[in-house]
């Protein structure tokens, strides 16, 4: 087993300083609002994640995320550590990776480290598929073209930025095994799918009385030629049986303003997808199309990162449905990593306070809401350790 090191414990004193969650081995519970009927939510604050030298402390965005059993693991990475964007600051990319044994009161950090330093790919059962560094854009292993700020989920992955340019490619991956018995991934390409191209959406397997499918959901494109931009509230869906795309509803205002871009993505654990965190779609279109010099300078609670949770699945009569659960204001993050662990509950990890900085916090979610007798409850979960794909 590799050694790891802790580096978090000793910096409690400067998170309290500057107004970040310290953690002080229990579990302490975080504010939920608007709770739906007949759902319970509960969050409570875990140890923060904290990048060594930050000052103030700061987590990461856009990293790997990953259950291993009794410890999760966060892998890479993307913060600006020493000054923000607006003030001509560097964003730097990490190889390092961070083991959180669950139940324990602090993060270590590992000796193995990614192949290269990397943000903004893929994490998917045992792989990290592409991302992105200083460097340029990632190949994925045996992939035709570099992929990152796509989304994937099962055996599916879509969406993002292709070969460089934002595109509707999918794929599916498939494990073989090479001449000396070594996992090795094969990729089967996709019909395109419809509309315009979706970076940085979200995606889950979800059940459908059609059988399981694979639905691709918000994103962002920004057209260069005519200098607009579409922020997607709608989604796709990829039924592999009968290997067609068809388009689903967008989330209506009513339930909620998120943008669905930078959020994430886990199954609900009865069938469906729940999406926590991202931009507010209309503050974020506006910046794309009409970006104005003090964008990067304002507090926080202005750019409304989405904080309400929000469902996407199927009722027995094929149609897709929209659910807001709560409100949880921990989750108020771009660019977070989140991932649904055996128990149920749900580890969310870091993201972008406001654009540029990184907040170390992280929490457990747990989301319970009565099953109906004889309703059929349905899941896909992967295991394993990752390997990368770049």
């Amino acid at each position: 087993m590799k050694k790891t090191k802790i580096f978090a414990s000793s910096l409690i004193a400067a998170i309290a300083s500057f107004g970040i969650s310290a953690f002080a081995g229990e579990e302490k519970l975080l504010e939920v609002k608007d709770v739906a009927p007949d759902v319970s939510i509960s969050v409570k604050a875990l140890p923060p994640l904290i990048v060594e030298g930050t000052n103030p402390p700061q987590g990461v965005a856009g990293a790997f995320i990953s259950d291993n059993g009794p410890a999760l693991s966060v892998a890479g990475g993307a913060l600006f550590p020493d000054k923000g964007p607006a003030d001509g600051g560097q964003k730097k990319f990490y190889d390092t990776i961070r083991i959180f044994e669950k139940g324990s009161a602090v993060w270590t950090l590992s000796e193995e480290t990614l192949n290269v330093p990397a943000a903004y790919g893929v994490a998917m059962g045992k792989w990290r598929i592409g991302g992105e560094n200083a460097d340029g854009k990632l190949v994925a292993e045996n992939l035709p073209g570099t992929l990152d700020n796509a989304a994937g989920a099962g055996t599916f992955v879509a969406g993002g930025n292709f070969s460089g340019a934002p595109g509707n490619n999918a794929f599916s991956l498939n494990e073989a095994k090479d001449k000396d018995g070594k996992s090795k991934c094969e990729w089967t390409p996709l019909p395109d799918f419809p509309g315009t191209p979706r970076v940085q959406p979200v995606a889950g397997v979800i059940s459908t009385p059609r059988g399981m499918a694979f639905a691709l959901v918000g994103g962002f494109y920004f057209d260069k030629e005519t200098k607009k931009a579409t922020v997607d509230r709608a989604g796709v869906i990829y039924y592999p049986e009968e290997k067609k795309w068809e388009m689903l509803p967008p989330l209506p205002e009513e339930i909620s303003e998120a943008g669905l871009v930078g959020s994430c993505a886990v199954a609900d654990g009865r069938g469906g997808m729940l999406i926590f965190g991202g931009v507010n779609a209309k503050i974020f279109k506006e910046a794309l199309e009409n970006p104005a010099p003090d964008y990067l300078r304002h507090e926080p609670e202005w750019y409304k990162f989405n904080a309400d949770v929000l469902r996407l699945s199927f009722d027995k009569d094929g149609k897709a449905k929209w659910e807001k659960l709560a409100t949880v204001p921990a989750t108020a993050r771009a660019g977070a990593s989140a991932v649904r662990v055996g128990d149920g509950s749900i580890y969310f990890v870091c993201g972008e306070l406001k654009p540029g900085f990184r907040s170390p916090d992280c929490c457990r979610i747990s989301v319970k809401d009565s099953v109906k007798k004889n309703q059929k409850k349905e899941e896909v979960r992967i295991y394993g350790h990752y390997r990368e794909l770049h």
